[in-house]
């Protein structure tokens, strides 16, 4: 059993490494795919991907089911009863198995576009066309079928696993165990599907792909160990992906940054490994929650809202420490966003932001909370002194492009019409002024249609190379 690996040179073509965990059930897949995905996002956007057919699963999964989950259950422990016996399978388990067959081959065929995006991936399970069978072999040419029909299905998939096994991953981490620790681990697995994957594992080679052998009954602590030192010699040998790039769409409500920055997320995400990333309060829209409630929720977001408007307003003086220590755990919510975008951007991602922080001007449009008000207060000086350093650590922080999406009061109260023109009025005068510490910054009409608008940001990121 090989418990080290030489890892050959980088895949002619490939960006990022493709690692594979086979084993039988029960020998920790899930696991061990786990914590090795931790351990690789940490340096690289990186994909688990399941390339099981999970034909077991889903028969657990239905077997609660009134009248379809009985039924499946008897199919199954017939065709299993079929399969030990070495009898001719029934046309259903042709079908069937065709059909889960294809399930792989959509899942592998996403797992390939991931890819090709630049995501590293790591997969539970890998398709093979040499051992037909259980161990994500070829189903069909494992049963014994008679027709034209069934023999034509299954040199279909057999081409689909073909071409699937071309596409070798840089390591096939192989994790054993015996047939009592497996059993076990999977009590409502049966035993001779669970030996049949014990025996065929160890005929693999996925054609001459490195493969690491572990044991998987050792302790976890010790597995994990070898396996992600086997990861890391992979990995090593792929540049770690440049830093990505941060796209911020600022503007007043209304202007379309919510629904624009989402919408722009899931197009570019075809392309290239794309975030998203809200970094603003929520407080206006929890304060709307607040005034559904029964009874005494109209008053309640009226109080807050008279609260925050003082605190937010240039000369009032901060209504009381717990107003101040609400606003600065605020802004403590927004520093740990603006962190997980950080770190997106760092490790190769694309990231869209909604809104951006900025120290520029206090109390509105996403800048300091404490700032704008005044106060004796010695404890309420120290939280308006950490805020104001919170803020200015994030705007020295520069996006690669703002993108500011001006809008008229008019049509933003037309799209939010829960909205209040008193407190809308503010921003529209302020807006414009933010320069986001000197970031690269395009302004785009928003008050036109909604496709326009989209076709201008896009067509913005491809003038200036961001995508």
């Amino acid at each position: 059993m090989r418990s080290e690996v030489s890892v050959p040179s980088p895949v002619s073509g490939r960006k990022q490494p493709v690692i594979a965990l086979i084993g039988c059930d029960g020998s920790g897949k899930s696991t061990v795919g786990a914590a090795l995905l931790e351990e690789l996002s940490k340096e690289r956007p990186t994909v688990f991907c399941h390339l099981g057919k999970q034909a077991g699963n889903l028969e657990r999964v239905l077997h609660p089911v009134p009248f379809i989950g009985p039924w499946v259950s008897r199919r199954a422990h017939k065709e299993n009863k079929r399969t030990q016996s070495g009898e001719k399978s029934t046309f259903t388990a042709v079908i069937t198995g065709f059909i889960l067959s294809m399930r792989r081959v959509v899942r592998f065929s996403k797992m390939r576009l991931l890819h090709k995006r630049g995501f590293a991936i790591l997969t539970d399970r890998y398709p093979q066309n040499n051992v037909p069978g259980p161990m994500d072999g070829p189903t069909l040419a494992n049963l014994k079928t008679s027709g034209k029909f069934s023999q034509l299905l299954s040199r279909v998939e057999r081409s689909f696993y073909a071409r699937m096994a071309r596409f070798k991953p840089d390591l096939v981490i192989r994790l054993n165990v015996d047939i009592e620790t497996a059993l076990k681990r999977k009590p409502d697995h049966l035993r001779f599907k669970l030996e049949r994957k014990i025996s065929d594992i160890s005929k693999l080679t996925f054609d001459g792909t490195p493969i690491l052998d572990l044991d998987s009954t050792k302790p976890l602590d010790d597995v994990l160990s070898q396996a992600k030192a086997a990861v890391h010699k992979v990995v090593d040998v792929y540049p770690r992906p440049r830093a990505g790039a941060l796209i911020s769409l600022v503007g007043c409500d209304g202007s379309g940054k919510s629904s624009l920055s989402e919408d722009l997320v899931k197009t570019l995400n075809y392309k290239k490994p794309t975030m998203y990333g809200y970094l603003g309060l929520g407080t206006g829209d929890l304060g709307r929650r607040i005034g559904h409630w029964p009874i005494i929720g109209r008053m309640l977001e009226k109080k807050l809202q008279s609260k925050a408007k003082k605190t937010r307003t240039k000369g009032e003086k901060i209504p009381g420490f717990v107003t101040a220590l609400v606003i600065f755990c605020l802004s403590i919510v927004r520093l740990s966003r603006f962190r997980r975008v950080q770190k997106a951007v760092e490790d190769g991602y694309f990231v869209i932001t909604d809104r951006y922080p900025q120290a520029e001007i206090p109390g509105q449009c996403d800048g300091p909370g404490l700032s704008a008000g005044r106060t004796n207060n010695p404890f309420i000086r120290l939280l308006v002194r950490w805020e104001q350093k919170i803020y200015q650590k994030m705007a020295d922080y520069r996006p690669d492009l703002v993108i500011f999406l001006d809008v008229d009061i008019e049509t933003a109260l037309q799209r939010k019409p829960d909205h209040d023109r008193e407190t809308l009025a503010p921003k529209f005068d302020i807006m414009p002024r933010l320069t986001f510490n000197n970031a690269p910054k395009v302004t785009l009409d928003a008050r036109r249609a909604y496709l326009t608008v989209r076709e201008d940001i896009l067509e913005t990121l491809r003038r200036r190379g961001l995508m």
